[in-house]
């Protein structure tokens, strides 16, 4: 029984984060600016990047609708251990966040649109 409980909890414990991240549309909370920039965003292992509810972007028409980009089309780029935090990853953008090497956090990071990748590890 306790095997089962246990399944269970670990199940609903993995499940909880992508429940809770499926807010919709009206949830976003504002931009407090929107940053559009030609290249990714590296966060430096074992580092924090705090965006400050900004939205972030790689320019109007970087979404080529399902077209398989890569990370030189990624919004940001996180190496091993490395941390974002209150990041809004606009529409216009091809990938969203790369996490290279494991163990990146991503907290408090929304999506306006995915055109083709949010999160890529």
């Amino acid at each position: 029984m306790r095997t089962e409980a246990f399944k269970l909890l670990a199940t609903l414990a993995v499940a909880f984060p992508t429940v809770s991240a499926c807010v919709g549309k009206d949830a976003l909370p504002s931009a407090t600016e929107t940053i559009s920039n030609s290249e990714p965003i590296e966060v430096a292992a074992g580092e924090s990047y705090d965006g400050k509810l900004a939205r972030f972007d790689r320019g109007s028409g970087a979404c080529k609708a399902q077209t398989e980009g890569g990370q030189k089309d990624a919004v940001f780029i996180l190496r091993k251990g490395a941390t974002l935090k209150n990041a809004i990853i606009g529409k216009d953008q091809m990938e969203g966040v790369y996490c290279l090497g494991g163990g990146c956090t991503i907290e408090n990071v929304w999506f306006e649109d995915v055109c083709e990748d949010a999160i890529s590890m």
